[in-house]
């Protein structure tokens, strides 16, 4: 069972220290704007983008890019800032970093190499209490801001007011599907995105979990929540689906590209950008109800998107790091 908040010894966990296992430092590099970067998170002015070999960059006005001090050099694949300070990065073996300066260093707090695979995605609702979710079903909490890690499963009760035509009702093995991405959508509210067409949604800070119906097979990359019950969920050959009900029913939306998509993002001015492989970059100007495709004259792989607080849209992916003015990209041009 999870708990982001309050975790309480109701239940029996297997509590997990840190691995002590030698590993070489990020190396410093000219050239890692130009790396595989493969995600991001912002507070405030702080920019912080992760990706191969332990590269970590962070900025305060997207422009200038330092590469941060990392005790890793493995693949990271998660970033999550908590403020100005604080923050957490996930990634290939297990691993767990924590910064308490502003993104400018970062210390291993975790590893598991035994486990062999990544760790996907993490959220902290506080200085304390965050998840992890990854590969194969890994999942884990902390009670302590990553002091210890406790390895956990989905807790997963079946949604009984779910219709029972047409949408597919899911697979049972839920301890072996990857768990890509975790969305937290107000009060209590969170969603993972998983492997295999799956669809979890908690309401009560992540202490259970309902198995959504879903309405599609393929692995799902990447969960929106637009409002408390709106939500935009994504994945393979181009498949986005919108639900006004929190999960419990899905419409369709046509995006025109069979290509995997990645990544989304609210604007501030309420557009809403999904991003993907081969370029793809769909815009939306209606709430997510429908989408329209933005040629960025490239086709490099795109992996997150972040709004700057001079509303410049920022991109990463094979590429790297590319910045480009929100007016062009909300303009269709």
């Amino acid at each position: 069972m999870i708990k982001l908040s309050k975790i309480v010894p109701l239940f029996s966990f297997f509590i997990l220290t840190t691995l002590v296992v030698a590993d070489e430092q990020a190396t410093i590099s000219p050239w890692v704007k130009k790396s595989l970067l493969l995600a991001s998170s912002q507070c405030g002015a702080l920019s912080v983008v992760v990706g191969e070999r332990g590269h970590i960059l962070y900025s305060r006005d997207a422009k200038n890019w330092t590469q941060a001090s990392v005790d890793s050099n493995t693949t990271l694949t998660g970033v999550f800032m908590l403020d100005d300070k604080t923050g957490w990065a996930v990634g290939h073996d297990a691993v767990i970093l924590k910064t308490k300066d502003g993104a400018k260093t970062w210390h291993k707090i975790f590893s598991d190499i035994d486990k062999e695979a990544p760790l996907l995605d993490v959220f902290f609702s506080d200085a304390l209490n965050g998840i992890v979710i990854g590969a194969y079903g890994l999942l884990y909490i902390t009670p302590d801001g990553g002091e210890s890690w406790q390895e956990n499963e989905l807790s997963i009760q079946q949604e009984s007011n779910a219709p029972d035509d047409e949408l597919d009702s899911g697979f049972t093995e839920f301890n072996d599907v990857h768990l890509n991405a975790i969305a937290h959508a107000g009060d209590d509210r969170f969603y993972i995105a998983a492997e295999a067409g799956q669809i979890f949604r908690s309401d009560n800070d992540g202490q259970f979990w309902l198995e959504m119906p879903s309405p599609y097979r393929g692995s799902f990359f990447g969960v929106l929540p637009l409002s408390y019950d709106e939500v935009l969920i994504y994945g393979l050959r181009g498949h986005l689906y919108r639900s006004a009900d929190a999960g419990l029913s899905w419409i369709k939306i046509d995006t025109t590209t069979n290509q995997m998509l990645t990544d989304a993002r609210v604007l501030n001015n309420g557009d809403i950008i999904v991003v993907g492989l081969a370029g793809t970059l769909l815009l939306s100007k209606d709430n997510g109800h429908s989408f329209t495709k933005v040629d960025l004259h490239h086709r490099h792989g795109l992996a997150s998107v972040l709004e700057m607080s001079d509303s410049s849209i920022l991109l990463t992916g094979d590429f790297g790091i590319q910045l480009l003015s929100r007016d062009k990209i909300t303009s269709g041009q």
